[in-house]
């Protein structure tokens, strides 16, 4: 899961790259002021729309490793639980039999 939080970070880092190389091709272009806002707004849009996306792909990683971990969880508490009672029933099983063998002997 390691790489894919990794990956999430360079999503992110990579659409701002492009944001700023768009924006700084956009000013260095020899165009009309009012073309320039324009496209810097699209711009502006595209990349907003494609981070809003990549948020949603990650707020959804982040609640399917979530609700994976709180069936890991059960899963233990309930092998847990079940050895805990395997292990009482024996120990209940060895102090009977010793209290067997102890009135046996007297």
């Amino acid at each position: 899961m390691a790489n894919s939080d990794n990956g999430g970070l360079g999503i992110v880092t990579f659409i701002a790259g492009l944001a700023v190389g768009a924006l700084v091709g956009v000013l260095m272009a020899p165009e009309a002021g009012d073309k320039t806002r324009g496209r810097i707004a699209r711009k502006s849009n595209d990349l907003l729309e494609d981070l809003e996306g990549q948020v949603e792909i990650t707020k959804h990683k982040v609640n399917q490793f979530n609700e994976s971990m709180k069936e890991r969880a059960n899963s233990l508490a309930t092998e847990a639980k079940a050895k805990a009672n395997e292990l009482a029933d024996k120990a209940k099983s060895q102090i009977g039999g010793a209290k067997e063998s102890d009135s046996a002997e007297a």
